[in-house]
């Protein structure tokens, strides 16, 4: 236990210890709950993290140059009303809806990243004030479809898009975790193997270092806001196809548990360091958090208030792991100099 402790607080690969943490959560909540160990239950979880970790992965980009956005969950809202806007007024296509929800998506993260690296204003100031922007966005969009607060799918292929199994029969692989496996490929590739994912690295290792070795900084920064925010649109997209229905509510408190995964799975906020399988596992430790509180509560008598009295345990241990790794690391970094 001890060796595991360590390991995650001070190690720079966590994964394995956030492995571990996961399992014994699974073990956890089998033997408390009769009906948690099931394969009905595990396909539920994982049909329901693709959306989140999508946005995760966003965030992860922002993150890693040593940014914030906040705005990501309102970017995942808006786009589920306009998904139902386009299909319901606009008459769209599927292909048409998907690739104007991500492109308007990228328009937003742009118009994040111009502000911060253009205008030189702080990204937590700025995606606060955009993120209440597109809130209002989403309200007065919602309006014109035909509800104040739900628009509903009815096109088969757009459920199809979030809803399809494989195989379609036995349904043990939902479609949406294909795009997240997809989607997190890519995204590992493009970060580990590429020369601009290595330019992140260099930018929230040390801004004036990567100035210096002719690295474009604000360049760097501003795509990774657009990469976050044409992710966000397809999470949204994704979220909108499971449920057959976009809400104006939409996300709007999905950023606080994003935060909280990307920073327990180890990647630090001041940049520069965390890899794409923490953040993923951290999703999963959430997933399966929330999910075996509701199990908890049908056995015993713990209020479903709970819940967000485990999420903001989850947070606020993370930012205590994210502090003392911080702190570990600046002394390591003293040391060797």
């Amino acid at each position: 236990m001890k060796v595991w402790l360590k390991k995650l607080i001070y190690s720079d690969d966590i994964v394995g210890a956030l492995g571990i943490f996961l399992v014994l959560l699974v073990v956890f909540f089998s033997v408390m709950t009769p009906h948690f160990f099931s394969l009905m239950n595990f396909n539920s979880i994982i049909g329901n993290i693709p959306a989140m970790a999508i946005l995760c992965l966003g965030l992860t980009f922002v993150v890693l140059v040593g940014d914030l956005d906040l705005s990501l969950g309102s970017i995942l809202g808006i786009t589920a009303i306009l998904a139902v806007f386009f299909f319901k007024v606009m008459h769209f296509p599927l292909w048409l809806n998907l690739i104007s929800c991500v492109v308007i998506g990228g328009i937003f993260g742009a118009f994040n990243g111009a502000i911060v690296t253009k205008i030189g204003i702080n990204s937590i100031i700025t995606t606060l004030g955009t993120m209440a922007l597109i809130r209002g966005l989403t309200y007065w969009i919602a309006m014109d479809v035909d509800a104040m607060q739900v628009g509903r799918i009815t096109d088969p292929a757009f459920l199809n898009f979030g809803r399809y199994y494989f195989p379609e029969k036995s349904r043990l692989i939902p479609i949406t975790l294909v795009y997240l496996v997809i989607l997190y490929g890519a995204s590992a590739l493009f970060l580990n193997h590429t020369s601009f994912g290595r330019q992140i690295y260099a930018v929230g290792s040390n801004e004036a270092t990567a100035r210096l070795a002719g690295i474009n900084v604000k360049r760097v920064r501003f795509v990774c806001f657009i990469i976050a925010g044409m992710l966000s649109a397809f999470g949204g997209l994704v979220l909108v196809a499971q449920l057959g229905l976009g809400e104006a509510y939409t996300g709007q408190n999905m950023i606080l548990e994003v935060v909280t995964a990307v920073v327990l799975g180890g990647v630090l906020l001041t940049g520069g360091k965390g890899r794409l399988t923490g953040v993923i596992i951290a999703v999963l430790i959430l997933a399966v958090i929330r999910n075996g509180m509701v199990h908890l509560e049908q056995v015993t008598d713990i209020s479903f208030y709970w819940r967000d009295v485990a999420k903001g345990v989850i947070l606020l241990l993370a930012i205590g792991l994210y502090s003392v790794r911080k702190s570990f690391n600046a002394k390591r970094l003293r040391t060797r100099q």
